[in-house]
């Protein structure tokens, strides 16, 4: 194999000539083998990295109560939160982070964006009394959650939690999931067309 040396800027610069075909291949295949492994390895990092699961829903749907039934098993008498609450949970022998996120209107934006890039779980509190009430509100909410470019990208799973159950006026977790998914169908439509009009104009 000839090698062919230059001086450039005070730099050495190598061209290399009539290399073996199959050393070649070699050598890219082990490139190849070696930049997957960076990748998976750093990947790896940045999901262990994601061990928060967040707490999220509507003002009053009963996370902060969740929270502190999952936290410290036991009942308490809650308000509207104005900061999130936050504390680990062992499972499994996993550390997690659980953050009850604030539901009133001008907050919880303002602290799902502070803790989204870490979530490894979302879980997403309905009230199943006044779930009718507040059908487009709750779909509303969950559409903007899900389209979030972070939360697409990272993909962290997503539990739909129908709380209050026990209640008599609620609402079955059935009903919540049929009459959701088409409130959900029909914000997705409305989206979509008003994207169109946009791009039309």
């Amino acid at each position: 194999m000839d090698k062919v040396v230059r001086q450039v800027h005070g730099s050495k610069a190598f061209q290399i000539d009539n290399i073996d075909p199959q050393v070649l291949g070699i050598i890219v295949g082990a490139f190849v083998v070696l930049l997957t492994i960076i990748f998976f390895f750093v990947w790896h990092r940045k999901r262990s990295a994601r061990r928060h699961v967040l707490i999220v829903g509507l003002s009053d749907s009963g996370k902060t109560l969740l929270f502190s039934n999952l936290i410290h098993n036991k009942f308490v008498h809650t308000h509207t939160s104005v900061k999130e609450n936050e504390d680990d949970y062992y499972v499994s022998k996993s550390l997690l982070r659980v953050v009850d996120v604030p539901g009133h209107e001008r907050l919880r934006g303002k602290f799902f964006d502070k803790y989204k890039s870490l979530a490894r779980g979302i879980i997403y509190v309905i009230d199943s009394v006044t779930f009718q009430k507040e059908l487009q509100d709750v779909a509303e909410f969950l559409y903007v959650l899900l389209m979030d470019p972070v939360v697409a990208s990272n993909c962290p799973p997503f539990l739909i939690l129908c709380n209050k159950q026990d209640q008599t006026m609620a609402k079955g977790s059935s009903v919540v999931q049929k009459l959701l998914e088409k409130e959900m169908n029909t914000l997705r439509m409305t989206k979509s067309s008003q994207l169109e009009s946009t791009m039309e104009t």
